[in-house]
C-alpha cells in the first residue's frame, strides 16, 4: 500500500498525542500538514516518519501507533524522537503490554496449584530457601516473579498472592503488568474467599 500524506499525518497525530499525554500538556496539529511536513521537517525525520507509517500500514498492522509511541516516551522520555522510532526495546515493551491486556484473569484452584508447583520446583532448582527469598529475587533489573508471570508460568491469582505476601514492584515492573493493577481488588476478594485453600497451599511452599 503506497504511503500518502494523509497516512503520514495520521501517524504524526498519534506521535504528537502520545507526546502530549506523556508530558501532560496539550498540542496543536498544523493547519496545513503537507506544507508543514515539507518545510519544517529535517530530511532524516521525514524519512523516519514515512518509514514507520509504511510499517504501520503493512507488517505492523496489528500495532496501535498511539500505544507504541507511548512506550517510546516511557522508555526514552524527552530523548524520544523520530530517529528512535525503531528501537527494539520499544517493540518489546509494546508486545509485553499487549499480551497483558489480552490475558484473561481466571481464579481457579488448579491455577494456584500449578503456579505453586512451578515456584516450588524453581526454588529447589536454584537453591532459594523461602518464598520471601523468591519474592526478592531479580534477574537484571526485573523480579523473577514478573518474568514468570509474563511467561505464563505463574497465573494472575498467584502473582497477586505474592504481592500480598510483600513483593514490591518498581514503576517499570508495574507498567509491565497493567492487568494486575486493574484487577487487583477483584482477585484479592476471590483469594480471600479461598482463604483456607490458600493457607494450605502456602504450607507446601
Amino acid at each position: 500500500m503506497p504511503v500518502t500524506s494523509k497516512h503520514i499525518e495520521k501517524i504524526y497525530f498519534h506521535f504528537r498525542k502520545a507526546q502530549a499525554d506523556h508530558f501532560s500538556r496539550g498540542f496543536r496539529m498544523p493547519k496545513d500538514f503537507e506544507k508543514h511536513f515539507d518545510t519544517k521537517f529535517a530530511e532524516q525525520n521525514k524519512k523516519a516518519l514515512i518509514k514507520i507509517t509504511g510499517w504501520f500500514l503493512t507488517k505492523w498492522q496489528n500495532i496501535e501507533p498511539y500505544d507504541y509511541f507511548r512506550c517510546g516516551f516511557e522508555l526514552h522520555d524527552k530523548n524520544f524522537s523520530y530517529m528512535k522510532f525503531f528501537h527494539e526495546k520499544i517493540l518489546m515493551l509494546y508486545k509485553t503490554r499487549d499480551q497483558n491486556k489480552k490475558r484473561k484473569v481466571k481464579i481457579t484452584k488448579q491455577g494456584l496449584v500449578n503456579s505453586a508447583k512451578f515456584v516450588k520446583k524453581y526454588m529447589n532448582d536454584y537453591s532459594i530457601n523461602s518464598l520471601y527469598d523468591y519474592i526478592g529475587t531479580s534477574e537484571g533489573n526485573q523480579k523473577i516473579a514478573v518474568e514468570h508471570y509474563l511467561a505464563n508460568l505463574i497465573d494472575a491469582s498467584f502473582f497477586v498472592y505474592l504481592l500480598n505476601k510483600g513483593m514490591k514492584l518498581t514503576d517499570h515492573e508495574r507498567g509491565l503488568v497493567p492487568y494486575i493493577g486493574t484487577n487487583y481488588r477483584r482477585i484479592m476478594i476471590e483469594l480471600k474467599e479461598m482463604k483456607a485453600f490458600v493457607k494450605k497451599l502456602e504450607g507446601k511452599l
